[in-house]
């Protein structure tokens, strides 16, 4: 597989990730200053393309095609994941005055499990 990092796209009109089916889609979050996410916007960019790539490989997937990036509306999340991102910016170092000046960004990839010839496992017996 090729290195996703240099395939990031920004695509703020992307309707988001299936959440009903997740079996085949990474998806990583980060809260971030605004201010930050103008000036270090090819950081911050790497840094999703690297997190998605670990959790692919966790889970015995390779990425496949181009990652996506937008700021989702938090209302327009599911449920159980807003929940969670809250959860996350609670903990998250930021003072609580400062979380007006976070925007929630969001990456995703589809994925596909790795064939046991390329992940270095045993040939399938036939």
């Amino acid at each position: 597989m090729g290195n996703q990092r240099g395939s990031a796209v920004a695509d703020r009109t992307a309707s988001g990730p299936d959440y009903s089916d997740l079996s085949n889609t990474a998806v990583a979050y980060q809260w971030v200053p605004r201010e930050e996410g103008r000036e270090n916007r090819p950081a911050i960019l790497a840094e999703f393309a690297a997190g998605l790539e670990d959790y692919a490989a966790e889970r015995g997937a390779r990425l496949v095609g181009g990652m996506t990036v937008d700021i989702p509306e938090l209302r327009d999340l599911p449920a159980d994941v807003r929940r969670g991102l809250l959860r996350t910016r609670r903990r998250q170092e930021w003072r609580w005055w400062l979380w007006w000046d976070l925007v929630l960004v969001r990456a995703w990839s589809c994925t596909e499990p790795v064939a046991p010839a390329e992940s270095g496992g045993p040939a399938p017996q036939g």
